[in-house]
């Protein structure tokens, strides 16, 4: 197995040889602060990762006690290399890193420390001559207890008996998340929990992570609106650092207000007047061209008057206006181009 917080050392070598598969590792990231302190479930003065062109730097990161707190940012921004660095999964200077009030490089060095963690990350294999009651079994000698509730969310006694190269790609996820779960870890750190899954179980550990397991410290690596449901923070990577730490709420009113409007309009002149028009409205709060006939403007309780007093006769293909969600905030995230 690869970067799974199972703890291997604690089992025979020629045993957890069977289970553990060398590979390689990757980057991390800067941060910015949105309040509170005191002791963290981890935290770290300084996380820095350079890796050929890629370079990841982040300050004064922490992850408060009893919190979910999604990670969330394009693709290759550095979301799994700040996780790696922490957990020291991939080279990195770090300065001040504590894992559970404990020096990082102490806490991972300490079996009886480690069974404290659960982690899920993205590249775990084990041996295809293995089976899931094996993979089971060894969990449940290392950690000394299996949660029913995470056992029953993820339906794993249906796969007790499969051996593991007979897996899919979201029955190996189901056996990630157990192994990283099951035994209540005060630290959970997930990578992308839901990847894989199909909507059935989808909404299963969505509900496990709201409702069973809300008092769990969890940190998860966000790439879908179900994962960020579950989280109360955020941490914002993008540019080779952290743009925004601190309450989901406040970054999403931030960046996308409480309204949205999305015009396409017939003509292209129409569209740009309309535009020049909004930009200098003080209604609004962020505007987009997806092109030179459509108009994705993000604004405040006047946007609705704004915008409307705009149309006059103008031709629309389409006009939609409603409130704003986390999934527009996500995306605006995921793009990366935008500031708090």
């Amino acid at each position: 197995m690869t970067n799974q917080a199972l703890l291997l050392d604690d089992v025979p070598a020629a045993e957890a040889a069977r289970y553990a598969r060398p590979s390689p590792l990757q980057p991390s990231a800067p941060v910015i602060r949105a309040g509170n302190d005191g002791p963290f479930a981890a935290a770290a003065k300084l996380i820095r990762v350079e890796a050929g062109s890629f370079r990841f730097e982040a300050h004064d990161l922490h992850f408060h006690h009893g919190r979910h707190t999604a990670i969330i940012g394009p693709n290759g921004a550095g979301k799994t290399t700040l996780i790696e660095a922490l957990l020291g999964f991939r080279a990195a200077k770090l300065e001040g890193a504590e894992i559970l009030g404990v020096a990082a490089a102490r806490f991972l060095q300490s079996t009886s420390l480690r069974k404290r963690l659960g982690v899920q990350l993205q590249r775990v294999e084990y041996e295809d001559s293995s089976n899931v009651k094996e993979i089971l079994d060894l969990h449940s000698a290392l950690y000394g207890k299996q949660d029913p509730a995470v056992a029953q969310a993820l339906d794993i006694e249906a796969l007790r008996k499969l051996p593991y190269k007979a897996l899919s790609r979201g029955q190996k996820q189901r056996l990630d998340l157990f192994v990283a779960l099951a035994h209540r870890p005060q630290l959970a750190v997930l990578d992308e929990p839901f990847t894989g899954l199909d909507r059935s179980y989808i909404e299963r550990v969505a509900r496990l992570l709201r409702q069973e397991l809300a008092g769990l410290t969890i940190i998860l690596i966000c790439h879908s609106i179900e994962e960020l449901d579950s989280a109360s923070d955020v941490v914002w990577v993008r540019d080779g650092g952290i743009a925004y730490r601190g309450d989901k709420e406040i970054l999403k009113n931030n960046l996308v207000g409480e309204f949205h409007a999305y015009l396409h309009l017939e003509d292209a002149r129409q569209a740009t007047l309309i535009r020049n028009c909004l930009t200098q409205d003080s209604a609004t709060l962020r505007l987009l061209s997806p092109s030179v006939n459509e108009i994705s403007v993000y604004g405040g309780k006047q946007l609705d008057q704004a915008v409307r007093g705009l149309l006059g006769n103008v031709a629309l293909r389409h006009f939609e206006f409603g409130p704003t969600d986390y999934r527009d905030m996500l995306h605006l995230c995921a793009k990366g181009g935008y500031d708090v």
